[in-house]
């Protein structure tokens, strides 16, 4: 019987490289997506997807053979060398007991955090727009997507919410005291940047900015929760930045976007929290007088005291894992014996469709009513026939005992 495409896995993530190490690979990925658009179809690299995080970069891919060797090729052909020390690797059936645990949010820094099931969909929809998602990768997303999805919904995971955003705020108040007191600047736009600014409304504040480069975006943030949008304007950041107590930094931006020169007006304390990767903030602030910067992988040090009744679901959340893991193992299996099955009834309904234009040549009185009665029995007749085989082979394929059965069908139906 032969093998489905295996599949393959390589990436960072904050368990295996530091934030620095990751934003390079992040600034990398345009060009990746580009490289592997551009991989032949035939023998190699079937598909593609590419989940980014403000804590993982991973590469996911199918082939028939070495998929992770593939992928590490793709890397170096983009980057050199430069992560190879840094991978996690995975393949086959390891690569999906991975992702499930990523979509369910156990292999986040924040345990359960919500936001990585959409950013798992969203990564197999961006292979779909890219028609990079060959049918295993399909498969093995929606699989994740449904496991993470009862991870959720069955156990207490996502009780006592917890996200990096809700960390982030609750650093900048332990760092600035009362946040309904502070001036609050906000920088992005997205769902990251979106749920920072409700949570800071949450927290009483009043007076926050929303910046952004896309001004509309920011505008349409900002009128949700009541704050000011502006702009990305480089001349007035260094005014606007004296003014504020607390900047959270949540972008897409493919650089730094606060420098050293920009902080030099300022006289009062200013707490910076950087969650974007690649980073909002150059890192060389964090040496200036006054100023308290955290970068995504510090948010660690706050994250433990909120999760206790998260960690005690985990023994629930692995059950519901393996058993999904089981039933796309078993549809990996049957996915196998199909092709057979295909070729059998299609050479099944030819050789009905051949007999019913004789049968019918033969018959020319016969009148439109008994032509379709005929049909109808003909076609019943087939599909019972083939129905005990059919169940049969993927029945010993979901046991994973069919490799002898495929042969023997093909044999003696000569398909």
């Amino acid at each position: 019987m032969p093998e489905p495409a295996r599949l393959g896995c390589v990436g960072l993530s904050y368990l295996s490289a530091p934030v620095e190490v990751r934003e390079l690979l992040a600034e990398a990925l345009p060009r990746m997506r580009a490289a592997a658009a551009r991989q032949p179809r035939n023998g190699a690299l079937e598909g593609c997807v590419m989940l980014s995080t403000c804590n993982r970069i991973e590469l996911y891919s199918s082939a028939p053979t070495q998929p992770t060797g593939m992928l590490e090729d793709l890397l170096r052909s983009v980057t050199g060398n430069t992560f190879l020390d840094y991978l996690m690797r995975a393949e086959d059936m390891d690569v999906a007991r991975h992702l499930f645990r990523v979509a369910a949010g156990l292999d986040s820094m924040v345990l359960g955090e919500p936001q990585i099931l959409g950013q798992v969909g969203e990564a197999l929809r961006q292979a779909e727009r890219s028609n990079m998602a060959s049918r295993p990768l399909k498969a093995l997303f929606q699989a994740a997507v449904k496991a993470g999805k009862r991870a959720r919904s069955e156990t207490g995971l996502s009780r006592n919410p917890v996200s990096i955003a809700s960390v982030a705020v609750d650093m900048a108040a332990r760092e600035s005291g009362p946040l309904a007191e502070q001036h609050v600047t906000v920088f992005g736009a997205g769902d990251m940047a979106g749920l920072v600014a409700k949570l800071l409304r949450s927290r009483g504040v009043q007076h926050a900015t929303v910046i952004n480069r896309t001004e509309e975006r920011g505008a349409a943030l900002a009128r949700r929760c009541g704050y000011t949008a502006v702009g990305v304007d480089v001349h007035a950041l260094p005014r606007m930045l004296s003014e504020t107590d607390v900047v959270i930094c949540a972008t897409r931006a493919p650089h730094t976007i606060i420098e050293p020169e920009y902080l030099r007006e300022r006289s009062k304390p200013l707490t910076l929290i950087d969650l974007a990767v690649p980073r909002d903030v150059n890192p060389v602030v964090d040496e200036m007088p006054g100023v308290r910067l955290f970068d995504i992988d510090r948010m660690h040090e706050t994250v433990d005291s909120s999760l206790e009744m998260r960690r005690r679901a985990i023994p629930a959340v692995e059950t519901i894992l393996q058993e999904e893991l089981e039933q796309f193992t078993i549809g990996r299996r049957q996915q196998v014996v199909e092709p057979v099955i295909v070729g059998l009834r299609r050479k099944a309904e030819a050789i009905r469709q051949e007999e019913l234009q004789r049968t019918f040549g033969d018959l020319d009185a016969l009148n439109p009513k008994a032509r379709e009665q005929i049909s109808v029995f003909s076609r019943s007749l087939v599909n019972k026939l083939l129905h005990d085989p059919t169940r049969h082979l993927r029945e010993r394929a979901a046991e994973a005992e069919a490799d002898g059965d495929t042969a023997v069908v093909r044999f003696l139906f000569g398909l």
